[in-house]
């Protein structure tokens, strides 16, 4: 895909409202884009590193003082997957619970520069806490090879916050975000989460990046079966 002579990424997020005001969530979102404000914003904010991801490799103590300076305000992201089924899964399924009945599913295009992982449900989890023997397969799996040099470097310490720093690297590294991407494996995430890919994106997203915005049908939703869970994935 291409927005302006760019190549972009066509991404897609799930939402679950109250019927009352599907309608106009729909058309605020059609009209405005996904903004970083009211109930569908969870206060994500992730700092840019792309241009920096060699300079800091290079670091000897990499830490997250590095990876998430203070002194710098970080980017205010919006979570999304690369495919549509993932979506709907948090439309029809994880997200649709107590008054919020009514699925919707947002296709949108974005510049990669302003993509990164989402890595809290699985990413970060397997490394901090997995088998550098065992764990390698899934990461390999589930983010590419390029992924694994950043593991290791993260497995060859036991300091848990050097080890996320590594991560913060590898979540913004294109290799790796192309490579998950293109993953087709069902990942079976932390808080009973299922999907292939995790994304955040930086918001708001201009209205005019937005595909497409619709009611999702959750009456014949079936939940994906999981390819690799958590546990296996930390060698378990």
């Amino acid at each position: 895909m291409s927005v302006d002579g760019q190549l972009t990424m066509r991404l897609y997020r799930g939402i679950a409202v109250p019927e009352v005001t599907a309608d106009v969530t729909v058309a605020s979102i059609r009209e405005n884009g996904l903004l970083v404000e009211g109930r569908f914003w969870s206060g994500l904010a992730v700092h840019d590193l792309k241009g920096l991801l060699d300079e800091l490799w290079e670091i000897p103590d990499l830490s997250m003082e590095l990876t998430r300076p203070e002194r710098e305000e970080p980017l205010s992201r919006i979570c999304a997957c690369a495919r549509e089924r993932d979506a709907m899964y948090y439309a029809c399924s994880h997200n649709r619970k107590a008054e919020d009945t009514t699925p919707i599913l947002i296709s949108f295009d974005a510049h990669p520069d302003d993509v990164v992982i989402d890595g809290r449900d699985f990413l970060y989890t397997v490394v901090q806490l997995g088998n550098p023997t065992l764990s390698r397969d899934a990461l390999k799996q589930t983010f590419g090879p390029a992924v694994l040099r950043y593991a290791d470097r993260a497995w060859a310490t036991a300091d848990q916050y050097a080890r996320i720093a590594c991560m913060d690297l590898a979540a913004q590294d294109p290799d790796v975000i192309a490579a998950h991407a293109a993953n087709e494996l069902v990942i079976g995430g932390r808080y009973r989460t299922r999907f292939s890919s995790a994304f955040m994106v930086r918001a708001p997203v201009p209205a005019e990046m937005i595909v497409s915005v619709e009611r999702a049908d959750h009456d014949d939703y079936v939940l994906p079966d999981i390819d690799i869970t958590l546990e296996q994935a930390l060698g378990r």
